[in-house]
């Protein structure tokens, strides 16, 4: 994975995000657990994605909650709106 610096922030992100809305909803859409969303945000950052863009009407940060439970919060940025 590549990584960049965000803006003058000092912060380095990955060059390649996950946006957890859309019309999938991370795959709530097609399944209501959250099993395969919470699979999703894992290999996301399994592949080395640290920036995850998340919002409350989304409906979906539950779902990168349970997913992120475990990784050290200094690995991850989260954008939420």
């Amino acid at each position: 994975m590549e990584y960049t610096r965000l803006g003058n922030t000092g912060i380095r992100v990955s060059v390649a995000g996950l946006g957890c809305g859309g019309p999938s909803l991370l795959g709530l859409k097609q399944d209501k657990s959250g099993g395969l969303s919470i699979s999703l945000v894992r290999h996301a950052i399994d592949l080395g994605v640290n920036f995850f863009d998340t919002a409350e009407g989304y409906g979906t940060e539950h779902v990168v909650g349970q997913a992120i439970a475990d990784v050290p919060r200094d690995r991850l940025v989260i954008s939420t709106k």
